[in-house]
């Protein structure tokens, strides 16, 4: 996800260049596992302080069920809109220090939003950012209603079964840890609803 914007900086305020883009991402993030390829388009955009990057993505990955702990399918729209420094001045050379910028000190400063020496201009960090931002904190088997999780009403039903045979919880079937054995005399003391 890298691209050279060299002409692009030589150009007047407004240019632009379009990009359909079609990237495998498994090397981007091992937290991440994509299902299918990153899809979408990217527009950069010739701004008074550098590169103006959108981009419109959407990518399928595997999550966590937040509430059964299965695997579930989950479609990821990304959505960014970036602006980039460059490093060095296109026609000179020149090193551009982040003082020559308006801006926040940390955005001119972030390793992620700048294009390097060679006008390489580089979104992958952004993108994977961009990615953990879009992905909800909760993801569910069922994202409209959670209690239709069919893993989680198969665990729910075998608790209340298991409730009817006399067993406090399914940690108490399974042995408790000592440690955590006068938590267990709590359990008896709170109000029932």
């Amino acid at each position: 996800m890298e691209f050279n914007v060299a002409q692009l900086m030589k150009e007047a305020i407004g240019a632009r260049r379009e990009f359909a883009l079609d990237d495998e991402i498994t090397h981007l993030d091992a937290g991440l596992t994509p299902l299918s390829h990153l899809i979408g388009t990217l527009e950069l955009l010739r701004i008074h302080s550098g590169i103006l990057a959108t981009g419109a993505f959407h990518i399928t990955l595997e999550l966590q069920c937040g509430r059964c702990l299965e695997p579930v399918t989950f479609p990821v729209p990304v959505h960014f809109a970036e602006s980039f420094r460059p490093l060095t001045d296109v026609e000179t050379g020149r090193f551009l220090l982040p003082e020559e910028f308006e801006g926040q000190v940390e955005d001119l400063t972030d390793e992620a939003l700048l294009i390097d020496a060679q006008h390489i201009l580089d979104i992958s960090e952004v993108v994977r950012q961009n990615i953990w931002l879009s992905i909800p904190i909760v993801a569910g088997c069922a994202p409209i209603d959670q209690d239709a999780c069919p893993h989680y009403r198969k665990l729910l039903s075998e608790f209340t079964l298991a409730n009817e045979d006399g067993v406090r919880s399914p940690s108490e079937a399974a042995g408790i840890d000592p440690r955590w054995e006068a938590l267990l005399a709590l359990q008896d003391e709170l109000p029932s609803n």
